[in-house]
């Protein structure tokens, strides 16, 4: 009986270390959500999946799962987390085809070949405990003459995160926000950066540096051994000239052995991002972008793989409680990518004047364009309060309070109204007593 004791004491003993330390580095990964990306992974059932996204934060910032089945029906998933290198790829690979045998895997290429210890922790937290976590960590700190003693800490994580405990919040308590890790950190909703000036295209070729090669040449020999079907992908971010180059190269190398390079580098014009708006950082897109880009591989994973459309309740109620979360910051119509144009203007407003308890909105005219939606934001999101083919819209009657406008170009093709752009920001206006 005391062996009994003391092995259900042990037992109980590991179960709330393991929570504790669970729930210690929950938050710490929260601010961009990269935590739930791979949690997410987890939840999902065996081989649901029509694709699989693996990758850094390009991933989860440009594509958004929840849009491609909301629209289309297709299941596709993240395993991407901030930060994830070269050096992680295989590893991350072998996770995915425990859970989703066979299906396409797009992997955004990266000239990341040192990852930080951060991004280690990004990807390795919440990795199930397998011979893959433990090759991917004695890899990471093997590699350049590291010790091995300097990865206990990611295998016990709350020998890091122990100080924790007097900054945690009532969120970190939470096992799953239900959105299937739906990227939703407030400056992916609410950032708009004009990374206009900053793009920049060469057919440059740089070298590439040992580990870079030495990576990328693993990845591949891996893949060629388990015969994965894999497309690379480069994302329309910014780069510098270095980068770009090295791209270049990395492009070449992996298209001489085969393999598809999906290079959407210089496609913003193609998939309809307005670098202008569409990014909240050079890296990154904020939700309007993502809505765009999402729609763009969502049609090319259909046209390219065979995907099936299977309704999943899970799937549905994580797109009605994602659609709450974002309803503030996006337009009723903006999410419905069926009746999108992207390439319809966005009308210029020019002007927003409030006499007494009225305001007159005025804008100029968009080529292409039949109507014109109007747009209005009091506490919360903007609400639809009139259509007009006019270049002007009185709003009357108004109480007291601060609003805000936008107008959204539209057409009509066929019979079947059409959406395109609108500025984000809008218009505001002061009405008082």
């Amino acid at each position: 009986m005391p062996y009994l004791r003391v092995i259900c004491f042990m037992i109980i003993f590991f179960l709330l270390v393991s929570n504790a330390q669970y729930m210690l580095q929950y938050r710490e990964r929260h601010e961009d959500n990269s935590s739930f990306q791979v949690i997410n992974f987890y939840k999902e059932k065996k081989n649901s999946a029509d694709a699989v996204f693996v990758g850094s934060s390009c991933c989860f910032s440009f594509y958004s799962p929840l849009f491609a089945y909301e629209n289309y029906g297709i299941r596709t998933i993240n395993y991407s987390s901030s930060g994830m290198g070269m050096l992680a790829y295989r590893y991350a690979i072998e996770e995915v085809r425990k859970k989703q045998k066979d299906v396409p895997i797009i992997l955004t290429i990266t000239t990341n070949d040192a990852m930080e210890y951060l991004g280690v922790h990004f990807m390795s937290d919440y990795m199930p405990m397998s011979k893959n976590k433990v090759a991917f960590l004695s890899r990471y700190f093997t590699v350049d003459g590291e010790s091995i003693l300097n990865s206990i800490g990611f295998y016990a994580t709350i020998m890091e995160y122990h100080d924790r405990w007097s900054e945690m919040k009532a969120d970190d308590f939470i096992i799953d926000e239900g959105i299937k890790g739906a990227t939703h950190h407030k400056y992916y909703l609410s950032n708009v950066y004009d990374v206009s000036d900053l793009y920049l295209v060469t057919d440059e070729k740089e070298e590439l540096s040992h580990r870079m090669e030495r990576d990328m040449e693993d990845l591949l020999e891996y893949c060629d051994e388990r015969n994965e079907n894999v497309v690379f992908l480069l994302p329309p971010k910014v780069y510098d000239e270095e980068e770009y180059a090295q791209l270049n190269t990395l492009s070449d190398l992996i298209s001489s052995r085969g393999y598809e390079v999906l290079d959407l580098r210089d496609s913003c014009a193609e998939i309809g991002l307005l670098p202008e708006e569409d990014f909240y950082d050079p890296s990154h897109t904020g939700i309007h972008g993502s809505i765009k880009y999402t729609d763009y591989l969502a049609r090319y994973i259909m046209e390219h793989f065979e995907t099936s459309f299977v309704e999943d309740g899970k799937w549905d109620q994580a797109v009605a409680k994602y659609r709450d979360i974002i309803d503030d910051y996006v337009l009723d119509v903006e999410t419905d990518m069926k009746q999108r144009d992207y390439f319809l203007g966005k009308p210029e407003l020019l002007s927003l004047k409030q006499s007494g308890k009225n305001t007159l909105l005025e804008w100029e005219a968009v080529e292409g364009a039949d109507s014109y939606i109007v747009y209005r934001k009091d506490k919360v999101g903007f609400e639809r309060i009139g259509e007009t083919t006019d270049l002007s819209f009185t709003d009357e009657d108004l109480s007291a309070g601060t609003y805000t406008y936008t107008v959204l170009s539209s057409r009509q093709e066929n019979g079947k109204q059409f959406f395109g752009n609108y500025d984000y920001q809008g218009l505001a206006v002061e009405v008082k007593e």
